[in-house]
């Protein structure tokens, strides 16, 4: 009874993985019919793979459902067995066909079909963590209640296999490279492909572990020893990633600026390529700030006291952000891809819009915390002044942009202006939110139960902190 719950518990998370990657297919294969992009092997190889395989490993699970209606041990591990070698089959080899496609059909130059590997690998991890909490499990079940160093020796191992399969990867594409005398410099270039992706596989895997081994241990210190702190360390984690990309991000426009106001035209090229390489990566880091922002607010959701009346309409507001984040990065990806696609006035408008938008948000998040501010000191949360504080730096920056664009300067002056305020106030703004991320993390409170004259049982926030 105790492996049919396991198996059907991870056969589910699975499940949802492959669930998950068939929609994906579909919705690759749909964007390329709209964009009129032939559907065939030169261009869909990997999403008419994991249709098929897919549809291979359904229909043998339902025939053997069909044909053994009663359930026994052999026929619950005969069916984890097929979910397990078809799930891994779909993943690795669809990766594996993506790159060579890439190989054979020397597709390898256009940047879209290689961009859009990260946030098919971010949003794959997002699904399989969703997924394993749903069913109440870890991606590493297994060795999730060791220790700090056998758990991550044993996270590390992991990584080592996930390179050992990336050198299979190298391996098959040299090999073919040679049956198909295909040149060398196509090769490497895959081969790059090849270390980029496997390299963010890494990352995310060991943040993800590294997420889940905290909430693990956050939930054994409340049940063990009736004590919390005030924010998950979870928001440390994601917040890292978030705060470092609004920073790097910041800094190189407004180094690029800078160059191209001196004249540096070398240095002006080689800081736009890594803008265009971090504009590639601006979907990714939208869905880790959303988890962030999703964290918090479980977070404070969680708390064991009354929240203010309008906390409750947080969660539409992260959505609503999102999407707005999502579509303007999706755009600002577009007229990076294909900068002859809009008209001047329409990109001008574009960004009209955007920056009023963004100020409005700027604004509401002000608000946001104004309104929070006297719940965060009446329970003692710490850095409660600083939390009042820091929105206001965005607010700042947004009023500067207008500023400076009304001055009847030259352009690139503008812009020189407009990113070094901006890269000053990110980085401050950033830095703060982390304080905040810190502070709020590792402080520990006890959780007691009290009755109210109501005689309804609630638990309150006890003032004095462990540490």
């Amino acid at each position: 009874m105790k492996n049919e719950v396991a198996f059907n518990n991870q056969n589910g998370m699975r499940r949802n993985i492959i669930v998950y990657m068939m929609i994906y297919a579909f919705g690759a294969l749909a964007f390329k019919m709209l964009n009129q992009i032939p559907i065939n092997l030169k261009t869909s190889t990997m999403e008419i793979y994991i249709l098929m395989m897919s549809l291979i490993i359904f229909t043998i699970q339902v025939g053997r459902m069909i044909g053994t209606p009663v359930k026994d041990e052999k026929s619950i591990t005969d069916r984890y067995m097929i979910n397990r070698i078809g799930f891994h089959a779909i993943l690795w080899g669809g990766i594996l066909m993506h790159f060579v496609s890439n190989l054979i059909y020397n597709i390898w130059m256009e940047t879209i079909s290689n961009s859009f590997i990260s946030i098919v690998i971010l949003l794959g991890f997002s699904v399989a963590i969703l997924s394993a909490k749903y069913k109440g499990i870890y991606i590493n079940q297994k060795w999730i209640d060791k220790d700090i160093k056998p758990y991550y020796t044993k996270i590390s191992k992991n990584i080592g296999k996930l390179w050992l399969v990336a050198i299979g990867y190298a391996t098959v594409i040299y090999s073919l490279s040679l049956t198909l005398t295909i040149p060398l410099t196509i090769v490497t270039v895959v081969w790059s492909y090849i270390l980029l992706s496997i390299i963010l596989f890494s990352i995310l895997y060991l943040m993800f572990s590294i997420y889940e081994k905290i909430d693990y241990d956050e939930k054994n210190l409340l049940v063990q020893k009736q004590q919390r702190s005030f924010l998950s360390k979870k928001v440390i984690l994601l917040g890292l990633p978030v705060i470092g990309y609004a920073i790097i991000t910041s800094g190189i426009s407004f180094l690029y600026w800078q160059s191209r106001l001196s004249g540096n035209i070398r240095l002006e090229q080689a800081l736009s390529s890594i803008n265009e390489l971090l504009l590639i990566w601006l979907i990714d880091f939208a869905v880790v700030g959303l988890l962030l922002s999703l964290v918090v607010y479980h977070s404070l959701k969680s708390l064991p006291n009354l929240k203010p009346k309008l906390s409750k309409y947080f969660p539409i507001m992260i959505w609503i952000y999102f999407g707005y984040a999502l579509v303007v990065s999706i755009l600002r990806i577009y007229m990076s891809l294909y900068p002859g696609s809009m008209s001047i006035n329409t990109i001008q408008t574009f960004g009209d819009v955007t920056s009023y938008i963004s100020f409005a948000i700027a604004l509401i998040i002000l608000f946001m915390h104004i309104y929070m501010y006297p719940y965060l000191k009446n329970n003692h949360f710490p850095a409660a002044k600083i939390f009042l504080i820091v929105p206001v730096f965005p607010v700042f920056m947004h009023m500067s942009k207008i500023i400076f664009e009304n001055f009847n300067l030259y352009v690139s002056n503008v812009m020189y202006q407009i990113n070094l305020s901006a890269f000053i106030l990110t980085m401050i703004t950033s830095l703060l939110y982390y304080f905040i991320y810190c502070s709020m993390s590792n402080d520990l409170f006890e959780v007691k139960e009290l009755i109210d004259v109501k005689a309804e049982t609630k638990v309150v926030l006890n003032k004095k902190l462990i540490h």
